[in-house]
């Protein structure tokens, strides 16, 4: 095949070309190539565009504001005691009695811990409450200390009378560092396994040198004692400056020929077991480590005297 081209100077010139395999001309093979080539790059755009306007726009990335929630409703205390059937009576122990301590110590009838037992303090707090009331009938309310069912509804009523105000509250004498007496500072597991129910031990006041006798009568967390006889029991009362009071004294107790430092409770309660000593209910004895009624917590208080008693303080 022959093919002619224009070359400068207006000169043409022919070219003579062996033919290829297929018979074309090398320079058709080429303009082939790219019209095929600008086919399928059309055919491309058009089908991308065609995708493009079948999918749908993406919403817009937009945080909802958070939907506040209702303020709960709210109701009003309706005055209802507590569900209560049934009598509470000494020893009794319980969630109601604890609710009847903090009821009696809110209206000042009960001055200590509430403890969930019920014993002597708890028993007189309800009997002082019940002397100041009366029934819905106007008729005096039975005051033998215990708590029932008219008891329990009057107790939680609002506007039930506060106690009185006591004219003279027994704190205690004023206690000095540098005591009479030392003892030795003794874990209460080790004092309770050398204690023995029903035996009398001499106790020493830290402060004053003054001497006497306590029975033993048991307890879990401490020493609960009572005075031997009406003796010992003036003593007690003459140490805490004249009569039974809250406050609370370093001691030593004289165990198995030790002395032993320990912190003694000025206010008589709970059981007693010796008619007789011209004191109602046992006193608190704790020594080191010795927990209170309460939720088996320590007392700060004892055990600073403890250690004081056992010159450490």
């Amino acid at each position: 095949m022959i093919c002619s081209t224009l070359y400068p100077q207006n000169r043409w010139i022919d070219f003579t070309f062996t033919p290829m395999a297929h018979g074309t001309c090398p320079w058709y093979n080429c303009a082939m190539k790219k019209l095929t080539v600008f086919i399928l790059t059309i055919c491309v755009l058009f089908t991308a565009a065609a995708a493009n306007a079948a999918s749908p726009s993406p919403a817009p990335d937009v945080t909802p504001s958070p939907t506040p929630a209702p303020n709960p409703a709210i109701t009003p205390y309706s005055g209802n005691v507590p569900a209560f059937s049934g009598l509470i009576g000494m020893n009794y122990s319980g969630d109601d009695v604890v609710r009847v301590q903090i009821r009696l110590r809110d209206l000042c009838y009960f001055n200590f811990k509430p403890t969930g037992i019920y014993q002597s303090m708890t028993a007189n707090a309800a009997k002082a409450f019940q002397l100041k009331h009366t029934t819905d009938d106007g008729v005096p309310m039975i005051s033998d200390g215990t708590i029932g069912d008219q008891t329990m509804t009057i107790l939680f009523r609002h506007g039930v009378s506060r106690a009185d105000i006591a004219a003279n509250i027994p704190i205690g004498t004023s206690q000095v560092k540098d005591g009479a007496v030392k003892g030795e500072a003794m874990v209460w597991s080790d004092v309770k396994a050398a204690l023995s129910v029903g035996s009398s031990y001499l106790v020493t006041d830290y402060n004053t040198g003054s001497t006497f006798y306590l029975q033993y009568a048991g307890g879990e967390n401490h020493a609960e004692m009572e005075a031997r006889d009406s003796q010992s029991s003036a003593a007690v009362r003459e140490v805490f400056g004249g009569e039974f009071n809250f406050s609370k004294r370093a001691v030593t107790v004289t165990i198995n020929g030790k002395q032993i430092a320990a912190s003694l409770q000025g206010w008589p309660h709970g059981h007693d077991t010796i008619p007789s000593n011209d004191m109602n209910g046992h006193l608190c004895l704790y020594f080191d480590g010795s927990l209170s009624h309460v939720g088996s917590l320590p007392d700060a208080e004892h055990q600073e005297l403890v250690y004081r008693a056992s010159g450490q303080s």
